[in-house]
């Protein structure tokens, strides 16, 4: 959806969460977000969930053979640990797209793309890419005829027209702030989420995160201008309340004012897409 510039809404589940994946399958969600960082850390589990994550009702609804809402995972560590081998297992398992949590510095972003990437001769006649070749889940998982198809694709967009991973640097603390710009230049990058709940917290504030206090608004709108200089999505979070069983509320209003400031994407607690007024 953000190729065609309309905003995309997720949800999020714990890896392993076989009920709570079933019901998002059939939700009216665009992506959910298959949580590896606080809870359910076990990448065979991982493996289920994105299984539960199909729904074949939604399938023949979409005339697509990949799973809708589109499954992306937040990974375990921040991405200054610059831990390759679980990001490289989540892709291999499926997975259409990845969560950089507390992205900080854009040295880590570059090489994670690199990382990730399957080697490819560019123009050059030089080669980029590390990932190491192990596509018979994933290749299955989207259904692909062979290796051969499922390489063209599993490449980052939009830094490839036929990829069809995305690879997103959740920001949250005033180190990521300042370097928000270098972080949004990264050839790779398919956009930066900002997590307003993270970034009170990182800021030192307890209680009902403040979605409108000057310095998440500074944050946020810095968050937004680098990635429209640099053509990429800008996504937020909603919940100004902490979830709950699931649920979690959604300020319309307050959505709306960011869908019309140029946000992309929007990560909530909800069960589905929110119902907007217009």
């Amino acid at each position: 959806m953000a190729s065609q510039q309309k905003p995309a809404f997720g949800g999020s589940l714990h890896s392993g969460d076989i009920s709570r994946a079933r019901a998002l399958a059939d939700s009216t969600f665009d992506f959910v977000m298959v949580d590896l960082e606080h809870e359910g850390f076990d990448l065979p589990r991982l493996g289920d969930t994105l299984q539960w994550l199909i729904s074949r009702r939604q399938m023949a609804k979409t005339g697509s053979l990949f799973p809708s809402p589109t499954p992306i995972v937040r990974l375990p560590h921040t991405l200054g640990e610059r831990t390759m081998w679980i990001a490289s297992q989540a892709l291999d398992y499926g997975a259409l797209g990845l969560i950089l949590p507390y992205t900080e510095h854009a040295e880590d972003v570059e090489m994670m793309v690199r990382a990730l990437r399957y080697p490819r001769r560019e123009a050059n006649g030089g080669v980029v890419g590390e990932r190491r070749v192990w596509p018979k889940l994933a290749s299955r998982y989207w259904g692909c005829a062979d290796y051969d198809e499922y390489f063209d694709m599993a490449d980052f967009w939009p830094l490839s027209e036929q990829g069809e991973i995305v690879l997103i640097a959740m920001v949250a603390t005033p180190t990521a702030l300042e370097n928000i710009e270098e972080i949004a230049s990264v050839p790779g990058l398919s956009g930066i989420l900002f997590g307003a709940k993270h970034a009170w917290s990182a800021l030192g504030r307890r209680g009902k995160t403040d979605l409108d206090d000057p310095d998440l608004v500074h944050f946020r709108s810095s968050v937004l201008a680098a990635c429209q200089k640099n053509d990429i999505v800008a996504g937020t979070s909603l919940s100004g309340s902490a979830p709950v069983l699931g649920g979690g509320t959604v300020n319309v209003p307050y959505l709306e004012r960011r869908i019309d400031e140029g946000f992309g994407f929007f990560l909530t607690q909800g069960n589905g897409r929110p119902e907007l007024t217009r």
